[in-house]
């Protein structure tokens, strides 16, 4: 743990995993932080991590795995965050529970989609071959 002034940082902590429909895992991590007094900044992290694969391609970028793999890397991370500022530390475990039981309901058939990973890699290619072309 790592401190700043008064105030501790905390690493992340795995609150839970969920096996989708479609294979992928769903995580939650806990990455709040205490704030002054007895406040806390809580912040809850949904990931899931797609792995670059072929299987996991659309069928139009199969052919181009090789490239994609150099432009991605082996994998590419979903991460949606909920952030609740200046809440009562004593609050913190209960809002926990409930953030990432609104976001468990709210994402689960999205990512849990048959064809989410070979979308979410398509988006990402696209958009890291944007990048590519504005920043030579």
């Amino acid at each position: 743990m790592q401190t700043y002034g008064e105030i501790e940082m905390n690493s992340e902590k795995l609150l839970s995993r969920h096996t989708l429909k479609n294979g992928l895992v769903l995580e939650f991590w806990d990455l709040s932080r205490p704030m002054l007094g007895d406040r806390s900044q809580v912040v809850v992290e949904a990931r899931v991590n797609v792995p670059v694969t072929a299987d996991s391609l659309p069928a139009e970028l199969r052919p181009q795995l090789s490239r994609i793999l150099t432009a991605l890397g082996s994998e590419v991370v979903f991460a949606k965050q909920e952030v609740r500022t200046f809440v009562a530390t004593a609050e913190t475990p209960n809002l926990l529970k409930l953030i990432e039981e609104q976001l468990l309901a709210s994402l689960q058939d999205y990512l849990g989609h048959p064809e989410f990973a070979a979308r979410f890699i398509r988006k990402r290619y696209t958009d890291r071959q944007k990048e590519l072309r504005q920043y030579p």
